[in-house]
């Protein structure tokens, strides 16, 4: 009985459902903002492009702004076009907020001035100590859609909670890091043949890692929080020589915990009936020229901690699997066979 009235029920679900016109070359377009100001210079950037309709293959940067970083207190700090929409601090190492003050991005494309919300940079949260711990995690590499699952290390910080205030986390890491491969094992695209080359089994690697890990102290204000977890790093590829990995502890607004929670629930979202809808993700940056413009994207200022350390295969006790990539290492992209100072 049940398998006779299936099809009855599907449909009675399909019928259920409107249909959306949607016009996908009459979207609009609009300014996409992505800010970082902290008190760590190498994390401090703004990155401007236009959103774009679904048909464009391409993204668009805006190339011709001028973006400032002002203090109420009465910093003013100027921003320099790099490429890929990329926009840093002149002054490098001296252009850095200051906890307790409060800052606002400024940008000018044309006659249209954009402006963020006045933000107070937060007082850095120290971060006491990192742990590992074996795992296995789903994980997708830089550049690859399909997941799979790898073993690697949880990396773990404990930190102790101020109980002065309400207090909102989330964390960054940059590492560098070390691979050999294989390019005696190169295989020829053209005739499927082996075709060894002669270089090169070393390089070196930057990443940025980005998580969109955030918590709050509802259940842990002023208390010693232990081996919250923040990463996953794969062995295959990030741990197989040598990783120089530094975490960076981000004490945010609430704002800014807000934003980055609902930008987390929808990535992690299966994609399900179960799943709950989405929430409309609202930033705090604005049109001074026209209200009524959407801007997308959120300016963060956050006081940091930062924690660096080294990690070397030999000191990992796991049957580390060996990172395969028959070819010349430098084919990896952003590979370098320069070694890293203090390497």
């Amino acid at each position: 009985m049940l398998r006779w009235l299936l099809p009855f029920f599907l449909l009675f679900l399909i019928s259920c459902i409107d249909p959306v016109d949607t016009d996908l070359n009459t979207q609009r377009k609009h300014l996409v903002v992505e800010g970082y100001f902290t008190n760590e210079a190498s994390l401090n950037y703004v990155r401007l492009s236009y959103s774009q309709p679904h048909s464009s293959p391409y993204n668009e940067f805006e190339e011709k702004a001028v973006v400032t970083v002002t203090g109420i207190e009465g910093e003013w700090h100027l921003f320099s076009y790099d490429k890929a929409g990329y926009y840093y601090p002149i002054g490098g190492g001296e252009a850095i907020g200051i906890p307790g003050h409060t800052y606002t991005l400024n940008i000018t494309v044309g006659d249209q001035l954009y402006q963020s919300e006045p933000v107070i940079m937060k007082e850095p949260i120290a971060i006491d100590s990192v742990h590992f711990e074996i795992s296995e995690q789903t994980f997708a590499f830089s550049g690859e859609r399909e997941k799979q699952l790898l073993p690697g290390y949880n990396v773990l910080v404990d930190y102790t909670d101020p109980a002065e205030d309400k207090n909102f986390l989330r964390w960054s890491f940059a590492t560098q890091y070390e691979v050999r491969t294989q390019p005696w094992d190169y295989i020829s695209p053209f005739t499927g043949l082996p075709a060894p080359k002669d270089c090169c089994v070393q390089c070196f690697l930057e990443e940025k890692l980005e998580r969109l890990k955030v918590v709050d102290d509802r259940l842990t204000n002023g208390k010693k929080v232990l081996h919250q977890n923040v990463l996953f790093m794969p062995f295959e590829k990030y741990l197989g020589v040598k990783n120089k990995l530094t975490l960076y502890q981000h004490s945010i607004t609430k704002d800014a915990y807000n934003f980055f929670r609902i930008l987390e629930q929808q990535k992690v979202a299966t994609g399900t009936v179960f799943d709950p809808p989405p929430a409309e993700v609202k930033g705090n940056i604005n049109s001074i020229n026209n209200a009524n413009e959407q801007v997308i994207g959120f300016f963060d200022v956050s006081g940091v901690s930062t924690k660096q350390l080294t990690i070397l295969r030999h000191d990992i006790d796991y049957p580390v699997i060996q990172f395969r990539f028959p070819d010349d290492c430098q084919a990896i992209k952003n590979a370098t066979r320069v070694i890293p100072e203090g390497w």
